[in-house]
């Protein structure tokens, strides 16, 4: 089917460069004996000069045979550079239309007047009409056509809507992990089309969603299958009654999902400044498959202290810990004294209720005695940034899931007794699932995660002694904190150790050194030819770049080059890889270059000049200006 696609003065063209490299290999062969009886009495160097004819005059075949079958191989880099630059002008253009389409007004025949509506949107008074009512009778009057998208709890909308099928022609729920399948049935038989997204690595339904199905179905034994002579109405029956058992032993809606529905599983994280932020559950949790840009040099990294572990080592008493308590106000007195643009959201999460409730009494109690303080602190709870709530809030961690802040501080709670003991009890983070509550908690910051602990890590645990896998929720807990501990001291090799290790596919560490080919060597030989340091970020197969180069003057990033573009499947389109991805990796770059292999070859000159005017265009060059 190749062949047939190409024009006949290519495809002669082709056919006379494989027939010539067919005569020559041919004619090689011919004198084999010969050569290698040249060979065995000259010198090493010959043989290895004569090698690497025949290697590189094979690869360039090779390779002129690859650009024959796909010319745009040969494209040059301002022909690539037009077309990406059309094709974001088009998708920049495509926003503004879907924009003015979906906030255009309805279609007014689909809306009755105005006068038709008076009788039944009166929810006050005593012609008032309940919401249910409003909907029905709103909905004949064209409700749907005003309002497409409506919000709502499963309870509520077993409470507002009718019960009819298809209401809505789209369903979405979220965090399914947390919705029981009895509270979703509901809203899925209102649906044509249902998309449950999820996480089943976090939190499962909690105790406020009391109570399961019960079986009232005639019990059948799966083990002995109804034969031949039953009855259709038996076999429906059976048929029901399975079906309701899966149903009620199902823990959630995102795993009865799983076992039913097409699956997509996203695989870029967002939240996260910086890596280490998320590397420990990317690993333990997600097999490194996230994709995670490195969005700063690793100096930058050990000074921000991303994680920073704080040891308290508190007295842990009726559930409480008093010492931990007074440590987490300390910390958020010292983040508001800051300047009022410089403030950080925050939240703080504790390992049980008690001591959450113990933290929200010592802020109120400082407040009273201190007018700065209860100035900042009202300040923050009522804060918002672009229309989203940013409040601060002190929560355990049962009741965290969906919240993110700049900050996140933590009080581990736990700790030894006035006797010295330490009891490994830790709540729910101690409970089967334990593991995904520790999940959640620990992701929830953007920029920073402050832990003031008091448990001896050492204890709380035999797997980091024993360098077994992870297997109960006490070896993650165990696992997090001196992965913290670690990344706090700066220690960032042996915490990426310990994240690879806690991930189990080597396939997969984010921590192995990467192997340069002849072209990145050359790349990188070129680079500190112009006075840089080229640093290897290219071990993430979306968001990775081949080489940064640090500005000295900023610490920062300022230049991200490439060789050539990444191949992974989630990037095989044109607009997810030069345009969503050039987006996302401009967040930790000011300026990008993308080197091309062809260009690198055939137009050394031209390729290496622009990659020369980018880096001195976007850094100052070390030591004066070239």
């Amino acid at each position: 089917s190749i062949v047939a696609k190409r024009s006949e003065r290519s495809l002669l063209k082709w056919t006379k460069r494989i027939t010539l490299q067919t005569r020559v290999f041919h004619a090689l062969r011919r004198i084999r004996p010969v050569l290698e009886d040249v060979l065995s009495t000259s010198a090493p160097d010959l043989k290895s000069f004569v090698a690497d004819i025949v290697r590189r005059e094979s690869l360039l075949a090779w390779k002129g045979e690859m650009e024959q079958r796909q010319p745009a191989l040969l494209f040059n880099r301002n022909a690539l550079d037009s077309q990406i630059g059309e094709l974001g002008r088009l998708d920049r253009e495509m926003r503004v239309l879907n924009r003015e389409h979906i906030g255009g007004a309805p279609l007014v025949q689909n809306i009755a007047a105005t006068e038709d509506w008076e009788n039944i949107d009166r929810l006050r008074g005593p012609r008032a009409r309940s919401l249910r009512q409003f909907f029905e009778l709103g909905r004949e009057r064209g409700l749907l056509a005003l309002r497409p998208v409506w919000l709502m709890t499963p309870d509520v909308a077993s409470q507002l809507l009718p019960l009819e099928r298809a209401i809505f022609d789209l369903v979405v729920f979220d965090e399914a992990s947390q919705i029981p399948v009895e509270h979703a049935i509901p809203c899925l038989y209102r649906a044509r089309t249902v998309l449950i997204s999820g996480d089943e690595k976090q939190m499962p339904p909690s105790s406020f969603f009391s109570g399961r199905l019960e079986s009232d179905e005639v019990e059948w034994s799966d083990e002995e299958p109804l034969d031949d002579s039953v009855s259709q109405q038996e076999r429906r029956q059976q048929e029901h009654a399975w079906n309701r058992r899966e149903v009620k032993d199902c823990p959630d809606l995102l795993h009865l999902g799983l076992a039913t529905l097409p699956k997509t599983t996203l695989q870029i994280h967002y939240r996260s400044e910086y890596r280490e932020l998320i590397a420990f559950s990317n690993a333990a949790f997600y097999q490194n498959d996230l994709g995670v840009p490195v969005r700063h040099p690793e100096e930058l990294v050990i000074k921000s202290q991303p994680i920073e572990y704080v040891s308290v080592n508190g007295i842990y008493a009726d559930q409480q810990n008093p010492d931990e308590a007074r440590k987490v106000v300390d910390i958020l007195a010292d983040l508001w004294t800051r300047p009022e643009s410089k403030v950080p959201s925050a939240g703080v999460v504790t390992f049980n209720l008690r001591q959450a409730d113990l933290i929200m009494e010592l802020l109120e109690e400082r407040a009273e005695t201190d007018e700065e303080f209860r100035s900042k602190y009202r300040r923050e709870l009522d804060r918002s940034e672009g229309g989203e709530d940013m409040s601060f809030f002190v929560k355990n961690v049962e009741n965290v899931q969906g919240d993110e802040r700049d900050v996140i501080i933590f009080s581990t709670t736990f700790g030894r007794t006035k006797a010295g003991t330490f009891r490994r009890n830790f709540g729910a983070l101690g409970q089967a699932g334990g593991e995904r509550r520790l999940n959640v908690a620990v992701t929830r910051a953007r920029r920073k995660v402050i832990i003031a602990g008091s448990m001896p890590i050492d204890e709380i645990s035999d797997m980091l002694r024993t360098r077994r896998r992870a297997e109960v929720a006490r070896d993650y807990l165990q696992a997090y904190l001196h992965y913290a501990v670690l990344v706090s001291a700066g220690n960032l090799d042996e915490s990426r150790h310990l994240a690879d290790r806690l991930c189990g596919d080597v396939s997969k560490s984010h921590g192995k050194p990467e192997e340069l080919d002849g072209f990145k060597e050359s790349v990188a030989r070129f680079i500190r030819e112009l006075g840089f340091e080229p640093i290897l970020t290219g071990n993430d197969p979306v968001l990775g770049v081949d080489f940064s180069i640090r500005d000295p003057q900023t610490g920062l990033f300022g230049v991200g080059i490439e060789c050539d573009p990444p191949k992974h499947n989630l990037i095989r389109k044109a607009r997810s890889r030069e345009i969503w991805r050039h987006s996302i990796l401009l967040r930790s770059y000011r300026a990008l270059c993308q080197v091309s292999a062809y260009g690198w070859y055939h137009e050394p000159e031209v390729e290496r000049k622009r990659l020369r005017d980018i880096v001195f265009n976007t850094i100052s060059v070390p030591g004066g200006d070239l």
